[in-house]
């Protein structure tokens, strides 16, 4: 019974320690630097916002709108 209690132990340590505290990211919004004209298609302003390192990006009012991540929290 010894060596399951520490076998169970170890590996309960290697799976707390693995999975740990993930980090949350927090995203901003921002207009577009490259994009040009008018935004119908958020396909096409995402495109470019991935270009700009963004995550994704969408038409907001006419304006290609990027998402970019701002800081990673706790």
């Amino acid at each position: 019974m010894g060596y399951f209690s520490t076998f169970f132990l170890v590996l309960l340590l290697l799976l707390v320690t693995e999975l740990g505290p993930a980090a949350k990211k927090i995203y901003c919004d921002r207009l577009s630097r490259d994009f040009e004209g008018w935004c119908f298609r958020s396909a096409s302003c995402a495109n470019v916002c991935k270009g700009e390192g963004g995550t994704d990006g969408k038409c907001g009012g006419f304006q290609c709108v990027c998402t970019h991540v701002c800081a990673d929290g706790l």
